[in-house]
């Protein structure tokens, strides 16, 4: 078999295993639009914010951002999905077998990504009648970008979970990234009012640019440079996770 069709294979056994228990997922979908309809609110109430932050269309701002908290919410977990299968033995028969590593990994990042497309479809389908708009060539090049961002942000979970001993440590990783990630991302509110320092550590936040270019896309500026720029570090996110899940696996069997 061909490092392709392995990985289709272990995209659709994955599938079948997480269909039987779906309820992370609606939980993932359940958390943006509770702070849509919640926090929407309150951030479009919000004074004396710059071009671009919540005003005229809160809905216009407010719903790219709920997309990146989706989709990290979606993707940044899969590694304890991969450490339960590394306890149980299954990770280590698999690995066993000539299946390519590579395929592996991106079996369930394959999963990822048609469940954060389609996640990304029901959130702006509820918000159309609240006022979203969003021109097709838009939605299209935004759903490239979060089916990259997801891609990354799976594939260096994957190798987290591959990498490190247990699950302890790899939900200690995760609890420590996730406040400075969600808060420097821009998602919630404008990051531009924050101090200068905290506005420099946005800059090194890959969601931050995600969300930059989903603002930018939304309102139909397809030629803003974060639109490049977002697909640029989700990709070089992707390919460091693929190479360090790789090389962790390989020393499973060491």
């Amino acid at each position: 078999m061909t490092a392709l069709s392995e990985t289709a294979t272990l995209f659709e056994r994955d599938v079948r295993a997480k269909l039987r228990t779906p309820w992370p997922y609606v939980e993932s979908l359940a958390d943006p639009l509770l702070l849509l309809l919640l926090f929407a609110p309150l951030a479009g109430a919000v004074a004396a914010v710059p071009d671009g932050a919540p005003g005229s269309s809160t809905m216009q701002w407010f719903v790219p951002g709920m997309l990146v908290i989706m989709t990290f919410s979606t993707a940044a977990f899969i590694g304890s999905g991969i450490q339960e299968e590394r306890a149980a033995g299954s990770l280590e028969r698999l690995l066993v077998t000539p299946t390519h590593r590579a395929a592996v990994l991106l079996g369930r990042v394959l999963r990822v990504v048609v469940t954060v497309l389609v996640q990304a479809a029901v959130i702006v389908a509820v918000t159309a009648p609240m006022g979203l708009r969003v021109p097709v060539a838009g939605a299209l090049i935004a759903a490239v970008e979060l089916a990259a961002l997801a891609a990354g942000l799976a594939l260096l979970s994957l190798a987290a979970g591959v990498g490190l001993r247990n699950a302890y440590a790899f939900w200690g990783v995760v609890t420590l990234i996730y406040t400075p990630l969600i808060v420097t991302s821009g998602a919630l509110l404008p990051v531009q009012l924050a101090p200068d320092w905290l506005y420099g550590l946005s800059r090194v936040n890959p969601m931050a640019h995600t969300v930059d270019a989903q603002r930018a896309l939304f309102a139909g500026d397809l030629a803003d440079p974060s639109v490049t720029l977002a697909v640029l570090v989700s990709l070089g996110m992707a390919a460091l996770g693929l190479a360090l899940g790789v090389r962790a696996m390989g020393r499973l069997r060491a």
